[in-house]
Formats: structure tokens, C-alpha cells, sequence
């Protein structure tokens, strides 16, 4: 049996997508937002805002994966 090249790796185990990044800021977003303004508005704002910067970094990444596998 052979081993995994690091693309198989990535599609079985659901690789490192923009939704993912966007999952986890939003999560993280409401927990700070919970945790400074006690409140489900500031829960709410600090979830859409934590979405948004994950989602902008999994572009991001995405996009520099992307441009160093081109030059190299």
C-alpha cells in the first residue's frame, strides 16, 4: 500500500476551504463578542465580523497557496 500525497491528504480530509476559516472566525467571533459586550447583539456583530476576517483569510490563503505552487 502506497502512501498519500498531500493533495489526496486534503480532499479526503476536507482540505482547508474558505468556509472553513469563515466557520471558525465566526465561531470565535461570537464567543468575543459574548465575552466583551454580554449581550446576544454583541454575539451577533462579533460573529458576522469574525466570518467576514476568516473568510477574507481563507482567500487569502488560498490565493498565496495557490500563486507560490505556480512559481515553484
Amino acid at each position: 500500500m502506497r502512501e498519500l500525497t498531500l493533495d489526496e491528504i486534503e480532499q479526503v480530509s476536507g482540505g482547508s476551504g474558505i468556509g472553513e476559516y469563515a466557520a471558525d472566525g465566526g465561531g470565535l467571533g461570537s464567543l468575543v463578542g459574548t465575552l466583551s459586550s454580554g449581550t446576544l447583539y454583541g454575539a451577533a456583530r462579533g460573529g458576522m465580523v469574525g466570518g467576514l476576517l476568516g473568510a477574507s483569510f481563507g482567500v487569502g490563503h488560498m490565493a498565496g497557496s495557490a500563486l507560490y505552487d505556480w512559481l515553484s
